[in-house]
Parts: C-alpha cells; sequence; structure tokens
C-alpha cells in the first residue's frame, strides 16, 4: 500500500532542472561528441558545461552532501589522491589524476541529491541505457564505415569516442550496460520503450562479438550465468532451455576469426602467437603491481597510469631484459601498487558498502515493497554490474571508470528512498 501511495505521487512531480542537466551530463561523459563527432572535434563542450550545471546546482541547492552509506569510502577515495600525492613518485602525475576522479566525485554528488525518488532515479538510470544504445549504435555505423582496428590478427570494432574506445573498454561499457536495460524492461510499460530495450540486447550481443574480446565475452557469458542462478526452482530450468540455444545459435553465426579468437581461451595455438603474450601480460602486470606494493605497502607508487609506468621502469621492476611500459592490466594490482594498503582499505570498504546498500534494500523490499518493483530489479542490476567489474577487474585496471560511483551514488539513493518510505510506513 506505502509503495503504491508513494510511486502515484512522485509521478505527478516535474522533474527539477538540475535532474535534467545531470541526465544530459551523463550523455556527455558517455558519447563525448567532442572525440565522436568531426564537426564537434576539440571544441571545449564538457567543461563549460559541467561549471554550468554546478552553478544551476548551487542556485537550486542541489549542490550538497547528501547522507549516504557510500559516502565515507567515495570521498575517503578521493582525500587520499591528495594526501597520498607528496609520497607519489611524481606528485603532479598524482594531483592531476585526483583532479579528474573529483571530477566524478562531483557527479557522484549530484546524483545523490537529485534521485530523491523513485522517478527521479529511474530517469538517471534511463539516461545511462538510453545513452548507452545510442553510442553503440553510432560506434556500430561507423564499425560499418571502415572504423575499426586490425589487433590480435582480427578486425576489432572500437568505440567512436577515444577515451574508452579500446575494443575491450568499449565492450566492457557494453556488458555493464545490460543488467540496467533489463530492470528497465522488466518494470517498463511503455511498449515502444519495451521494444527499444530488447533490441539493445541483440545490439549489445552483435558489439560484443565484432570487439573481438575474450573478456568482454567471459564476462557476457558470466552475466548469463548469474541470471540463470537468479530463478528459483522449474523456472531456472526454462531459462537454460532458452538461453543454452540462443548461446549456441550466436556462436554459429559468429565470423570463423572471432570464434578463434575465443578459442585461444583454452587453447592458445588458435591465434597468433601475441594473444597468449596478452593474457600472460596480465599475470606479469599482477606480480609487478605486487613488487611495487611491497616497497611501497602504506602510500604507494602515486595515482594514475603514469606514476605505474615510471616507477615500474625507474625501479626496474621487471626481471632484467623485460622492462616494459605498460600499465597493471588489472584492478587488482592498479589499486595494490598505486594506493598501497589505505587504497586496500577505502575500495574494499566501497564495494561492501554497495552490495550491502543492495542487500538492505532487497530485504526491506521483500517485507514492505513488491519484488516487481523498479527498487528491486534496480538492486538486482546495481549488483550485478559491481561484480561483472570485479569479474573484467581481473584482466583490466578499471578503477577509473566512472561507473564504479554511479554505482555507488544509485545503491545509496535506493538505501535512503526505501529507508525513508519505510519510516513513513512506520509513522502511519
Amino acid at each position: 500500500m506505502v509503495y503504491t501511495v508513494m510511486t502515484e505521487k512522485t509521478k505527478t512531480q516535474k522533474h527539477s532542472v538540475v535532474l535534467i542537466l545531470v541526465c544530459i551530463y551523463i550523455f556527455l561523459l558517455i558519447e563525448r561528441p567532442w572525440e565522436s563527432i568531426r564537426y564537434l572535434y576539440d571544441i571545449p563542450i564538457e567543461k563549460p558545461f559541467a561549471i554550468a550545471l554546478i552553478i544551476i546546482a548551487i542556485l537550486h541547492n542541489k549542490f550538497r552532501i547528501v547522507s549516504s552509506p557510500t559516502n565515507i569510502w567515495v570521498y575517503g577515495l578521493l582525500a587520499i589522491h591528495f594526501i597520498l600525492a607528496p609520497f607519489a613518485f611524481n606528485s603532479g602525475d598524482a594531483i592531476a589524476q585526483g583532479i579528474e576522479y573529483a571530477k566524478m566525485v562531483v557527479l557522484y554528488l549530484l546524483m545523490l541529491s537529485v534521485a530523491e525518488d523513485e522517478e527521479a532515479l529511474k530517469m538517471l538510470v534511463k539516461a545511462y541505457v538510453i545513452t548507452m544504445i545510442l553510442y553503440a549504435t553510432h560506434s556500430l555505423w561507423e564499425y560499418h564505415n571502415g572504423r575499426h582496428v586490425y589487433r590480435m590478427g582480427i578486425i576489432r570494432m572500437v568505440g567512436v569516442d577515444s577515451t574508452f574506445n579500446d575494443p575491450n573498454a568499449f565492450g566492457g561499457s557494453i556488458v555493464l550496460s545490460i543488467p540496467f536495460a533489463y530492470a528497465l524492461l522488466k518494470t517498463e510499460t511503455d511498449k515502444w520503450l519495451q521494444k527499444i530495450y530488447v533490441g539493445y540486447f541483440i545490439l549489445a550481443i552483435i558489439c560484443v562479438v565484432l570487439t573481438g574480446s575474450r573478456s568482454t565475452f567471459v564476462a557476457f557469458l558470466f552475466l548469463v550465468f548469474l541470471w540463470t542462478i537468479s530463478h528459483r526452482g522449474a523456472r531456472k530450468f526454462k531459462v537454460m532451455a532458452l538461453i543454452i540455444p540462443l548461446l549456441f545459435a550466436v556462436w554459429i553465426l559468429m565470423p570463423p576469426e572471432k570464434q578463434d579468437r575465443i578459442r585461444t581461451i583454452w587453447n592458445p595455438e588458435a591465434g597468433p602467437a601475441n594473444a597468449q603474450v596478452s593474457a600472460d601480460g596480465r599475470i606479469e602486470g599482477f606480480k609487478v603491481s605486487w613488487k611495487m606494493f611491497k616497497q611501497v605497502p602504506f602510500t604507494g607508487v602515486g595515482a594514475g597510469g603514469n606514476n605505474f609506468i615510471k616507477y615500474r621502469i625507474s625501479n626496474h621492476i621487471d626481471d632484467e631484459g623485460h622492462e616494459t611500459a605498460l600499465q597493471a592490466h588489472n584492478l587488482y594490482g592498479q589499486v595494490l601498487a598505486e594506493f598501497g594498503i589505505p587504497g586496500v582499505v577505502l575500495f574494499v570498504g566501497l564495494v561492501t558498502s554497495i552490495f550491502r546498500c543492495c542487500f538492505n534494500v532487497r530485504k526491506a523490499i521483500s517485507t514492505h515493497f513488491s519484488q516487481d518493483s523498479f527498487y528491486y530489479k534496480l538492486t538486482g542490476a546495481v549488483s550485478s554490474s559491481l561484480v561483472l567489474l570485479l569479474f573484467l577487474g581481473l584482466s583490466g585496471h578499471n578503477f577509473y571508470r566512472p561507473i564504479w560511483l554511479w554505482l555507488a551514488a544509485w545503491s545509496g539513493s535506493l538505501s535512503l528512498i526505501v529507508s525513508k518510505y519505510d519510516h513513513i510506513r512506520k509513522e502511519q
């Protein structure tokens, strides 16, 4: 009863101008038109828009710190960028990386501030998913027009931007967005939007295949596995009976060179030698990171890839004759080496707090709300995406992906909104 009343109330409210601007900013950060649209190359769109957004948010009293279980970890990670900067291999690089992270934290702050009810939170998630649909469609069109990279012996699809356009990064972005598209699909009443979300699943599979990214493909299979085991009873077997033939069809329709690329996961001889070198590089990256961590366990080598690479080369961390100017190539080595023990503690705290928020919200929903509600579906999407980020972190240094903080903001908003409704219910 409480859930129905509160939902009907929020649907009558107009979206604030700050919320709309935040949604536009999400589009700018993902599509990055100054990188993806030829006529807008190098035009400084993001910075003026961000400044205007902050000013308008201040005028509307939306630029404020909202209490959230994730705050201590997010702001703690921001703080250590600057606290540990004097001990970094290059303090200037550490501070520069800290400033970039601060920009991400500002959006986190704004998301928490504007997501005051279900409709506002749903609008943020819709902005993210619809932007990803546009981004993937634009990237596929450019791939059709000949924009790609030739790497590991095959042609590979890339994103239209230049920041997260690498095949692995682009493919990761696609897979990470799928749980949210699914959550929207399950709670959407508009038939056209339902068709768009279903179409995105097909588009996402095409993009994942065309990237030739082994980590992304395995992450997609892992997501399918998570979806399958989340069902109970006989429904689990029905889902398996549907998914297994679909996966088999995807494999059959996959271009032969992409099949060979995937086969290198279990058969190194199925592809070029550099495919195995790439896999070995991730293992070596963690070993190097561990050596760095043992040398400077309390301060790390400094935030950012520049500090990692410079420290790696200058201190001859690799075996003699095998020095390379590469980053950790995995999340866990990245955090260990760059931030030391303080970073590990704060990162683990962030991940744990996001999971805890989702767990507490699900527990409250099972008592007072419908399991078909957007809240319930969103907790599943946030949890799934977080697991995927951790999984993809095995093969990529993805600590600075903005979605870490978006998950923190959305889980924090879920916790605050549901607890507010629960408080109202108790008063009644």
